[in-house]
């Protein structure tokens, strides 16, 4: 005889947060749900809607209209379709209408223009004919504090001609490309393909969406604004994320932990996660790669159920009395 039906909702998934809010997105996280059996999922729900089902702790919330106010909760679900109670709802405001930029463009591509570009998940080759193309629907991750390498690829209709290139991201959403350090890559002008450069996401870059300009430009180094006779300039979008610092800081010097004293064991580990040298009162917190908290809470018993996050690499803060202290692991 089969064995009885699972008829045991999973635990509520707690602590849902909001982070990240632009104008048209905004990006939820929650702590993990518990299940005798095991979560297959969680329903997201804008309002009484349902907006996405994910298997992940994480979702980013897109096509939302400038200011105004929305309500988000999360349910989880098991194989069995048993749903849980809703998370805590977390209240949303967009910020206010999208800043308007100056316009750039190439006057002319008639005998080059920007073929493609790479930046993190952006892997995009141009098709347009215009000296301007806006490709803000595409969008990629970057990580205060990290350095990250652009290529861009030249388009020559025959002859290769020398071209000038320069990057600029509105770090503090200003609506404009001229505060220090939003000019984050220029090279001289020059026939090779493709060209590639190296930048550093300022810890002072405001969280969140913001647009980032790429500019070829023939014979010269272009500006953020101008209109010139041969090239091309196209505009993308960038979500800066906070990143947990991979670096152990004792915040007093009468801490009750050394750095050396905090264990993890097994590392790698499938589902527990266990902590050595913690009070019964130490607190956590998981950030996966982009800084976003996949989970977090009150260490049970020195352990931590990690069994439903995905695999891969994360960062645990550890935070004991006056201690903070923080390590990396691996979730198989």
């Amino acid at each position: 005889m089969g064995g009885a039906a699972d008829t045991q909702a999973p635990t509520a998934p707690a602590a849902l947060t909001a982070s990240g809010t632009a104008q048209t997105t905004t990006n939820l996280s929650w702590t993990a749900s518990t299940d005798n059996v095991g979560v297959t999922g969680y329903d997201v729900y804008q309002g009484a809607t349902l907006k996405a089902t994910v298997t992940t702790t994480t979702y980013s919330v897109t096509g939302l209209t400038a200011a105004t106010a929305y309500t988000f909760s999360v349910k989880a679900k098991d194989a069995a379709g048993n749903i849980s109670a809703s998370s805590n709802v977390v209240n949303v405001t967009t910020l206010g209408s999208s800043v308007t930029y100056c316009t750039s463009q190439g006057n002319s591509v008639a005998d080059e223009k920007i073929g493609k570009v790479q930046l993190g998940t952006i892997v995009n080759t141009s098709t347009g004919g215009t000296g301007y193309t806006d490709f803000t629907s595409v969008s990629t991750n970057l990580t205060l504090g990290t350095a990250n390498t652009i290529t861009v690829t030249p388009a020559w209709t025959s002859t290769a001609y020398s071209e000038g290139y320069a990057v600029w991201i509105d770090y503090n959403q200003d609506g404009d490309f001229a505060d220090a350090g939003e000019t984050v890559w220029t090279k001289a002008a020059s026939t090779t393909t493709p060209v590639s450069g190296t930048f550093t996401i300022p810890a002072t870059a405001t969280l969140g969406t913001t647009r980032m300009r790429v500019s070829m430009k023939y014979n010269g180094v272009p500006t953020a604004c101008e209109a010139f006779s041969y090239g091309q300039v196209e505009d993308y979008t960038v979500n800066i994320a906070s990143g947990a610092k991979e670096s152990e800081t004792s915040r007093t010097e009468t801490s009750r932990n050394s750095i050396t004293d905090i264990k993890l064991y097994p590392n790698p580990t499938s589902s527990i996660l266990n902590v050595t040298s913690v009070s019964e009162n130490a607190t956590f917190r998981v950030y996966n790669l982009l800084g976003q908290v996949v989970v977090n809470g009150k260490l049970s018993d020195g352990s931590i159920n990690v069994s439903n996050i995905n695999a891969g690499s994360y960062i645990l803060e550890i935070t004991d009395k006056e201690t903070t202290s923080i390590k990396r692991f691996i979730k198989k």
